[in-house]
């Protein structure tokens, strides 16, 4: 430490340092009117980018007058403290399962490429590098991602006059055909149901995997199941945070109805969808999970079921007009005979 700052602060233990979940080092000192944070993945790194961070912001004359004056400091903050004030602020009007993905997301494909950098310091052609990256490696999902979320957090650091322009508004964002799901046939609907049975699967994983392909439900729906009066029913996974939470009702078919003897709901309601997603891939390896859903939709309309009432149960909008989706209410007799409808072989 320069002697010249040893008035102000020493590195061994006026200042705050920490170790973060993914290795990373963090050191901040906010007194005598610096404002000064800096993070590394090597400790003595750590330290050095510190003194010369001090250094940048004041001559040595100036800093043995910043003890007495404290003058502001102007501010440089890391591209990490940013994007941290970024994610904080919007974690309260997102999901909990939303906000999780964007953690995943900057600790697992972001934060490596600009942990050390301050904001001020990344280029266009260092984010365009990192995209690159992705769709060589034919990731265009999450390479999209990406490009979507750094260009929230550059925005929101040109909103707060920390930079006076984002890097990404000259880029492109990159584009990436959604794979849309395919239901099961009749013939692969009938091979699932005999591999589950000769499966190593735990029964309630079994259960499950049934459950949502006779129901049409999301797997991240199973924990709210209730079945009553021949109906079952959830609580919508897509409502958006800040709206009521709401319940949709899907009666019993008889196709639900010949497993019924063989559900028993609390263990139902305990499956982990990401042990549902990966029971899907070894019994189905063409297929994923969600396609259980487009299978039940698929063969209720197969079967003469209106496509508004499938609609109803599957928690979608029926239409655009607000005749369907405002004014049209289904009896549940009428949504118990409409389900009548959905019998077929397999």
């Amino acid at each position: 430490m320069p002697t010249v700052y040893q008035k102000i602060i020493t590195i061994n233990l006026p200042l705050r340092v920490r170790q973060k979940p993914n290795g990373v080092y963090e050191a901040r000192f906010r007194a005598k009117g610096y404002n000064i944070s800096v993070s590394s993945t090597d400790y003595e790194k750590l330290k050095q980018k510190f003194i010369q961070k001090l250094e940048n912001l004041a001559k040595p004359a100036q800093a043995v007058q910043a003890v007495e004056e404290e003058p502001l400091m102007p501010k440089q903050p890391l591209f990490t403290e940013v994007a941290e004030l970024w994610l904080k602020l919007k974690r309260s009007a997102i999901k909990q399962n939303t906000y999780g993905y964007y953690v995943q997301l900057f600790n697992a494909n972001i934060y490596p490429a600009f942990n050390d950098y301050y904001l001020a310091d990344i280029k266009q052609s260092q984010i365009q590098a990192l995209i690159n990256e992705y769709i060589d490696g034919e990731k265009y999902r999450t390479a999209t991602k990406i490009y979507q979320t750094l260009n929230a957090v550059f925005e929101f650091a040109v909103a707060e006059e920390l930079i006076p322009r984002s890097p990404l508004r000259a880029l492109k964002a990159p584009k990436y055909e959604e794979r849309n799901g395919c239901p099961l046939t009749q013939s692969e609907e009938r091979e699932l149901l005999k591999r589950i049975a000769d499966s190593k699967c735990a029964p309630e994983v079994a259960s499950a995997l049934i459950f949502l392909l006779y129901t049409g439900i999301r797997c991240a729906e199973l924990a709210s199941v209730i079945i009553e009066d021949g109906f079952v029913s959830v609580v919508c996974a897509k409502v958006r945070k800040g709206f009521s939470e709401k319940r949709r009702f899907i009666p019993v078919t008889p196709m639900l109805e010949k497993w019924m003897h063989s559900f028993e709901l609390e263990k139902l309601r305990s499956v982990r969808p990401d042990a549902l997603t990966q029971a899907m891939k070894r019994l189905m390896p063409n297929h994923h999970l969600h396609e259980l859903r487009h299978t039940f939709i698929t063969r209720c309309q197969e079967c003469g079921v209106s496509r508004e009432v499938v609609s109803v149960w599957a928690g979608h909008a029926a239409d655009n007009t607000q005749t369907s989706n405002v004014y049209t209410h289904f009896s549940r007799e009428y949504m118990k005979t409409q389900a009548k409808k959905v019998i077929y072989e397999v």
